[in-house]
Order: C-alpha cells, then sequence, then structure tokens
C-alpha cells in the first residue's frame, strides 16, 4: 500500500520567448528524470499533463504523488534544484508548489486545527 497524501505541482506558462528550443528539450527529457527520481524512492508516482488552449497561465504540468517529508526533501536536493535552475531560465510563470490530494486533506485539517487551537 503506498502513503500518497502529498503532491508536488511542478507547471508553467509556456516558454521564455527565444527560449522555445530549451523549453521543449526540459520538457521532453524530464519524464525520463522523474522516472529515475521515482526509482530513487522520492515518490511513489508522477503525472504529466498538457493542458488545451484556455487563456489561462497554466498549461503544462507533472504532479508528484507520495509522502509529504519525502517530497520536501526531494525538494531541497541539488538535483531538483537544478532542475528548477534549468526550468526557469526557460519557462515562464514555473511553480513548484506542494500540496495534499483527498486522501490527505484529513491530515491537513488535523496540522490546521493544533497549530490554530481550534
Amino acid at each position: 500500500m503506498t502513503n500518497e497524501k502529498a503532491v508536488l505541482w511542478l507547471s508553467a506558462n509556456k516558454p521564455v520567448v527565444g527560449r522555445d528550443q530549451d523549453a521543449i528539450n526540459l520538457w521532453i527529457e524530464t519524464p525520463g528524470w522523474l522516472d529515475r527520481q521515482q526509482r530513487n524512492s522520492w515518490f511513489q508516482r508522477w503525472d504529466g499533463i498538457w493542458l488545451t488552449a484556455h487563456g489561462g497561465t497554466t498549461n503544462t504540468a507533472f504532479i508528484c504523488y507520495g509522502e509529504r517529508a519525502k517530497l520536501d526533501e526531494w525538494r531541497r536536493t541539488e538535483e531538483f534544484e537544478a532542475w528548477v535552475f534549468r526550468a526557469q531560465m526557460c519557462l515562464e510563470d514555473l511553480c513548484v508548489v506542494p500540496g495534499v490530494t483527498a486522501e490527505g486533506i484529513r491530515d491537513a485539517f488535523d496540522r490546521r486545527k493544533r497549530a490554530l487551537g481550534r
């Protein structure tokens, strides 16, 4: 049984003007990199999405599912930081956002209750 109560959302809008090929290369390489990170047990699984035209500022995303502590630890590795540095150079509106799954909402509300005392 896996513990997929947390997510890490990696998304972007579009390539930086003039950096189209760098952005394409990064998004083509990222699935293989995520597979290696999964094999290294940073998370249980991942998924990628490309959205159809909608006028918003999020058009592509990778979502990693796993344990909150492991995802937080992974974000602090040099390898993850290197991916972010590359992404910042070629993708507009890069987002790296931790969150919870439906299964993790109860735990998040419990942490909120403890933090707020109610």
